[in-house]
Formats: structure tokens, sequence, C-alpha cells
């Protein structure tokens, strides 16, 4: 039987095995979790490459990480290393959809399993299902699991938790420029890039007014090499989230497609524009975030139900003054009153 408000869990996990972005669209729910459960241990367990976007999160008491090849690389040798992680704990949010999760949560026998279903096999071995499938933003997916579990939320309590900043100096004058998305270890595309044209058209638009900061992994320096230029800086590779967190607070502005720092910048800054492609705005774009969208009649759900890569041409309509002068507000309306960290 699932907890409820009359007998509340002592101990709950949440389990999530990324990515960034992801990661940080769960702290809305983390922390109402802590608000309805004041007196249990609420712990966090993702791949040890995410577990930065949870540093300092005060609603978490242990971020616990694994290795998240043994599950993205099938591992299955592997697996029983997972189960010591789950043991011991009363409650267990499942935050992917993947039949694995509530598998093992019930091998380690925990009672409540409440997590979402996209087929319906996919619940058999949760105790409380969302159904998951329907346009709706990830934040109130995850809000709904806690409804789930007979918890009240708040919809108007959204806003993205920020990890612990470390210092970083740079022009706040600055406009910072993302164009990535797609690269991780369950995907490896650029449907979520926008076109060299469109991005260097919008590059040049930008430090014709403003110097500008290119921010990324490592990995995307060579990229950005080629929009090089007098009063353009790349700092791929050069930061860590913490440092790239306090980059993005400072910017006068952040243009960015649909990647985890579009969700980092959503936390810590107002002036941010989300850059859409095969992704649907309407279930991605961050609180308070504006955003740019022309690929209404492409849009395929079976990438984001199911991580089906689309191959269609995305982005070829949008224009920098679509980015730049024309953003559709905020998908959140006028909810407006959560706080920036």
């Amino acid at each position: 039987m699932a907890p409820s408000r009359d007998s509340p869990p002592s101990s709950v996990l949440l389990w999530k095995i990324g990515a960034l972005g992801d990661i940080l669209m769960t702290t809305p729910l983390v922390r109402q979790l802590r608000k309805q459960l004041p007196e249990a241990r609420i712990d966090y367990l993702t791949g040890s490459g995410c577990a930065p976007m949870l540093d300092g999160n005060p609603h978490i008491d242990r971020v616990r990480t694994f290795d998240a090849s043994i599950l993205y690389r099938g591992q299955v040798g592997r697996v029983p290393e997972l189960l010591p992680l789950l043991r011991g704990y009363d409650c267990i949010l499942t935050l992917d959809k993947h039949w694995i999760f509530p598998l093992l949560a019930r091998l380690v026998g925990i009672p409540a399993r409440i997590g979402f279903r996209r087929r319906s096999h996919e619940g058999l071995l949760l105790t409380r299902t969302v159904p998951y499938g329907v346009l709706r933003h990830e934040i109130d997916y995850y809000l709904a699991l806690a409804e789930a579990a007979g918890w009240p939320v708040s919809r108007d309590d959204v806003a993205l938790q920020a990890p612990a900043e470390a210092p970083f100096a740079c022009d706040p004058a600055s406009v910072v420029l993302i164009n990535g998305g797609g690269e991780n270890a369950n995907e490896c595309s650029t449907a979520r890039r926008m076109p060299d044209a469109l991005f260097g058209a919008l590059v040049e638009a930008c430090a014709a007014r403003n110097p500008v900061i290119f921010v990324g992994s490592g990995s995307e320096a060579r990229y950005y090499e080629r929009f090089a230029g007098a009063g353009r800086t790349s700092l791929c590779g050069r930061t860590t989230v913490a440092q790239a967190t306090a980059v993005l607070r400072q910017a006068a502005r952040v243009i960015t497609t649909d990647t985890g720092l579009m969700h980092l910048a959503a936390a810590v800054n107002r002036q941010v524009t989300g850059v859409f492609g095969p992704t649907h705005p309407l279930r991605k774009c961050p609180p308070g975030t504006n955003w740019a969208w022309a690929d209404e009649a492409l849009y395929d759900p079976r990438y984001e139900l199911f991580g089906t890569v689309p191959a269609g041409r995305y982005f070829s309509s949008l224009t920098p003054a679509d980015i730049l002068e024309r953003p559709h507000p905020s998908p959140f309306g006028d909810r407006r009153s959560w706080p920036l960290n």
C-alpha cells in the first residue's frame, strides 16, 4: 500500500538516472516533498555525472550516485550493484519510465513504489502510477507523482532549484549563446541544435551590440570555434557546473536551445529565451523562460515519449528576429511568484 498523509513514510528515495535538465525539472517536486514530509529522510539517487545539479539542495538529506552506464549500456552482470543503494526505504519515486526501475525497487522490498505508466505493462510493478503521454509540462508530471502518493501539491510552486554556485567573473553586459542538446549517454544527435546559418546569424546580431559568451562542455569547444570573432569568448570546458551557474546568473541575456544549460539558466536568470525544434516548449520550456518555436507542424511526440530521434529538418523557418524580438511568453503564464535562487 502506498503511503498517505495519515501514515507518512520515514524514508523516501527519488531515483532518476539523468539528464542534467531533467534533474533540475524534478527540483520543485523535491521541495514540495520536503514541505509535506518535514520529518522524513529524503534521498536522491542519480548517475554520478548528474549529481552536481543537486549540490547544495537544502531539501535533500543525501545525494547518492551510481555508475549510470550499468543501465545505459545494459551491463546486466552489474545490476546487483544497484540493489544495496535501494534498500531501507519506505517509499520510492521512480522518475524514469523504464520497467527496470520499479522491478529493482520491488526486488529489495520497497513497499510503496510510485512512478509513470506509458504503456500498461510499465505500471504492473508500481503501487501507484501516473499515466504519461499527453502533452503536459514535465514539472507538472513530476508533481503528479506526489499527488498519486496522496500528498497535496502547489501548481504555482514551480521554481527550479539551482545547484551550489562558485565564483566566476564575466561582463554583466554579456549575452550567453548556447547551441546544444541531444548529446548524452542515451542519445547522440544534432536534432535540437540550430543550423549553423541560423546560429551564425544570431551570433552576429548579438555580437554587434553585446559581448558574447559561449557556454558548453569541453567536447563542444571545437564546434563554437567556427563562430569565433571579436568580442566573443568560449568558456566551453572551462567551467564547472557551479561556475557555469555564476556565468548564467550574471548574463544580461541567455539564448539557448533545449539542453540542460537552458534549465540551469532559467533557475538563476529571468532573461532567458529557449529556442525549440523537435521538442515541445509546452512540455520542456522552463518557468519564466520565453520561447521561440516554428516547428509545431513537424512535432513528433515519440521523441519525448520514447526517445525516437526524429529525422526532420527543424528551425528552418526561424529568423534571428523571431528569437531576439518576438519570443513567446513563458508556458507557465502568469505563475511568476516563484523566487530565483
